[in-house]
Formats: C-alpha cells, sequence, structure tokens
C-alpha cells in the first residue's frame, strides 16, 4: 500500500480512494486489509486539514454543530467479571455524564442470567438513561427472537449484531418481527453489503467502523445510501479513543444522519499516554475544537515501546 500511495502523483485522500483502495470492494474483501486502508485513508485527511489550515470536518461540508453525542461501551474486562461489577462500572461511567451505555449481556451467561444482567444494569442506571445491547451474533434467529423477547421490558434503546452481519435476510427477518431497533455493520466491508442491508430493510440504525468500513470517504458513502431510507448512522470506534474517535467525530459533523458515536472510556487512560487530541470528552459528548486536520497530537517518544 505505502509503495502504490508513493507512485500517485496526488497523494490525496479522494486519489488514494479511487486508485488504491476503492478497487478491493468487490475482490478482496476482508476487514484487516479494509482497516489498513482505512488507517491510511484517514492519515491523509489529517495530511490535507492540516495542509489546507482547516480541521477535517470542515473538509467534508457545511458543520451544524461540533458537538457530536457519545455512548460509552462497556464491554466485559475479563472473562470472570460478574455482573455487580458491570453494574458498578456502569455507575462511574453515568456519574462522568454518559447518559447511554452499551453492555454485553450475552457475555455473563445464558439467556436466563443475561436477563438478569439487564434488569439489573437498568435498575441501576434509571429509565432516564439509553441502554444499548449488544448481543454479539447469536447462532439461530430463533435464539436472537427469544432474546429480544426477553430484553424487551427493560426498553432497550438499541438491539445491536442479534446474529451475524452476514446473514442479511435473517437479520431482516428478526427486524420484522420485534419493536426495537436493529443495529449492524460493525464487522462487515465493502459498499455492496450496506447497499445490500438497505434493499432488505434489514436495520433501523447502521455501525460501519471508522476504520473498519476504509475510513472516512466509506462512511460518508454508506451514510448516503442509509439516507436514501431513512436509516440512521452511529459509527462503531473500536480502535482507540485518540485517532480513531477524532476521525469518528469530524465525520459525524458532517453528515447529516450519523447521530451518536461510540466511545471506550477503560481505553481513555493508556491512550492520554500516547497523545492529545483537540477533542474535548465531557458529559457524554466530543466537542471538536479548531486545530486543523484531526487535532491529534501524538507522543512519539511514549509510542516507541509500543512498536512491532
Amino acid at each position: 500500500l505505502g509503495q502504490m500511495l508513493c507512485s500517485l502523483d496526488d497523494p490525496s485522500p479522494e486519489t488514494y480512494q479511487r486508485n488504491v483502495s476503492g478497487w478491493y470492494d468487490k475482490g478482496h474483501q476482508s476487514i484487516d486489509f479494509s482497516s489498513a486502508c482505512g488507517a491510511i485513508e484517514v492519515a491523509l485527511w489529517d495530511i490535507a486539514g492540516k495542509q489546507a489550515g482547516k480541521p477535517v470536518c470542515e473538509l467534508l461540508g457545511p458543520v451544524p454543530t461540533r458537538t457530536i453525542p457519545l455512548y460509552a461501551n462497556l464491554e466485559q474486562l475479563t472473562p470472570d467479571e460478574s455482573v455487580s461489577e458491570l453494574v458498578e462500572r456502569c455507575l462511574a461511567v453515568k456519574d462522568m455524564g454518559f447518559n447511554a451505555l452499551k453492555i454485553y449481556p450475552m457475555d455473563y451467561g445464558p439467556l436466563d442470567i443475561a436477563t438478569e444482567c439487564v434488569r439489573s444494569v437498568r435498575q441501576a442506571i434509571g429509565d432516564d438513561a439509553d441502554l444499548l445491547l449488544d448481543i454479539w451474533a447469536l447462532d439461530t434467529t430463533q435464539e436472537a427472537l427469544a432474546a429480544a423477547e426477553a430484553f424487551a421490558e427493560f426498553q432497550p434503546f438499541w438491539f445491536e449484531e442479534p446474529i451475524a452481519g452476514e446473514r442479511i435476510s435473517e437479520m431482516a427477518t428478526i427486524r420484522r418481527k420485534i419493536d426495537m431497533p436493529v443495529v449492524t455493520g460493525e464487522r462487515q466491508v465493502g459498499i455492496d453489503h450496506f447497499r445490500n442491508l438497505v434493499q432488505l430493510e434489514a436495520a433501523d440504525i447502521l455501525n460501519p467502523d471508522i476504520v473498519g468500513a476504509g475510513g472516512i470517504q466509506n462512511l460518508i458513502e454508506i451514510c448516503a445510501l442509509a439516507a436514501t431510507s431513512r436509516i440512521r448512522i452511529s459509527p462503531h470506534c473500536w480502535n482507540s479513543t485518540l485517532v480513531a474517535t477524532a476521525a469518528m467525530s469530524h465525520a459525524i459533523a458532517a453528515i447529516p444522519n450519523a447521530f451518536l458515536g461510540e466511545y471506550f472510556p477503560h481505553y481513555a487512560p493508556f491512550c492520554a499516554e500516547l497523545g492529545e487530541l483537540d477533542i474535548s470528552i465531557k458529559d457524554g459528548t466530543a466537542i471538536i475544537g479548531h486545530e486543523p486536520g484531526l487535532g491529534v497530537r501524538m507522543n512519539e517518544a511514549a509510542l516507541a515501546p509500543h512498536e512491532i
């Protein structure tokens, strides 16, 4: 990829997408390759912003707001984490100002235990907070429907990845049969996949990963596809609370149907050692500053011990 990039007369994000990374969409689809392409594409946007003396969001289009709502991802920290420990973390994150929290109930046991997990979290955070459930791909449609029925009384804000995202027709069946928003897209790449999701009406919300999907331009194209069916976008952001969070926030600021970003509070202390962001995370929102590019200042000395 680096050699191909260096051979371009115009190493802009648009040229890179057209001549280097775009060809794989109908061929070599893998999230590893897409993520590598996405990382380079995001870096090119940072360079373009610095060259223009503007934040990336201003290069993408009109910026109606620089304040981006976030949800806190509370993935299970260890295989033996208890529900009570999860509840404590949820309360701590809510105290930080996050009013939308995502948990993975199926990580804590079979459906009956998972249901008690959701009940405990809902009781702890109250009815005023949004509770997002990531089911992490059950084996069958029947299992997904049973989980949806069990969790419905706790009024989930969304029901994410009830089955594997590539099983689009089954995802569409689940969406038709349950009364809560279905979310999918974090583990998939390629515009064709998201086009099929939209055409089959398989989801209410798409959550392509900001880097895994191939970068900012691919995210914008996916958002445009979704907008034709009034589907909203909540970009997935598993990569970091540093560069990826910056890229995600700048993209959301310029995309009309993108409404909510992902944030991992437990990544923040480590990422803070590696660099700084011209984005303040406060009361469950990301507030974008005015530095050019992505506004990321890396600490190269701190990065050096982690080189591979």
